[in-house]
């Protein structure tokens, strides 16, 4: 008997196949969601078949928040991102490839215009999960995503198996394995990882961890944090003690991100007669931005 986590981003899941799905607020992000629900119930019931006692979910995509506790089987429960209770085995479900892949679909790390490294080489969040929960000696037992992505994984944990489940047509767009095809495969896949404990693989990092970060766009707020200095070629770099660590600090460099567009969304709203209509015009560009700069080699 097994507790299973499952890791769920929202870029890489089944019949996602364009940008606006994964984006909130816009006419298709529903069906992301729903469809994001559905991938999870396909793996939870495989699981279950083959003995887990326990299917926990963290909401990895956006912060959270995407995913419907209603659309979700009665005995999967959505759990926030603590890992002390302890799990036997982890899934990292529906992932996109790291910044700067050209051949991925909504290629990013942790959010778009960012950058990683660690000791000088290029991660994606798949690393740096992969180093949290080994940092918890959880295990991982399968990977899942488009081409790109597990792609990445096999570059990254050759030993873990992977499930593809499209390609990339452009940064924003995708075309998809059909559904109930895929959804057939990671049925198997599931059953084959619950029996092979063996294969079960811990990724534990090198600590302290060196990191460096970089930013697309000129913003002077992250170089305002104390423990991050300048390193070459316009990187940001320094050192954290856990992997758990550098995930919170890119969170925070997000954040200061996100401040500076905001404060530009709102300078733009001054020119618009009427809030409601410039918010959604500029929404709406702001999509349209996102899809033309997507691909973006730090």
């Amino acid at each position: 008997m097994s507790r299973l986590l499952i890791v769920a981003d929202m870029e890489g899941i089944t019949g996602i196949d364009r940008y606006e799905q994964c984006v909130r607020d816009t006419d298709d992000y529903r069906e992301g969601v729903q469809l994001l629900c559905a991938e999870i119930n396909v793996i939870a019931e495989a699981a279950r078949s083959r003995g887990a006692q326990s299917i926990s979910v963290i909401d990895w995509h956006g912060g959270g928040g995407n995913i419907d506790p209603q659309l979700l089987d009665d005995d999967i429960s959505v759990v926030p991102e603590d890992l002390s209770t302890g799990y036997d085995l982890a899934m990292l479900v529906g992932f996109h490839p790291m910044a700067g892949d050209d051949q991925g679909f909504i290629s990013h790390t942790m959010r778009q215009g960012l950058a990683v490294a660690v000791g000088g080489q290029q991660i994606g969040e798949l690393s740096l999960l992969a180093w949290w929960l080994g940092e918890h000696g959880i295990p991982i037992g399968l990977i899942s995503g488009d081409r790109a992505a597990t792609a990445e994984a096999d570059r990254f944990f050759p030993e873990t198996p992977c499930h593809t489940v499209k390609r990339a047509e452009s940064w924003g767009r995708a075309t998809c394995i059909p559904t109930e095809q895929s959804y057939e495969a990671l049925r198997a896949r599931v059953s084959r990882m619950m029996e092979q404990t063996g294969r079960w693989q811990t990724y534990r990092p090198v600590l302290p961890v060196p990191f460096q970060l970089k930013l697309r766009d000129p913003n002077p707020l992250p170089g305002l944090i104390p423990w991050l200095r300048d390193g070459e070629n316009g990187w940001l770099e320094g050192e954290v003690e856990h992997a758990r660590d550098l995930i919170d600090l890119i969170d925070v460099v997000s954040g200061l991100i996100n401040l500076q567009q905001r404060n530009n969304f709102i300078a733009a709203l001054k020119d618009e007669p009427e809030a409601a209509p410039a918010m959604e015009r500029l929404r709406t560009r702001q999509i349209e931005e996102a899809i033309q700069t997507g691909h973006w080699n730090p």
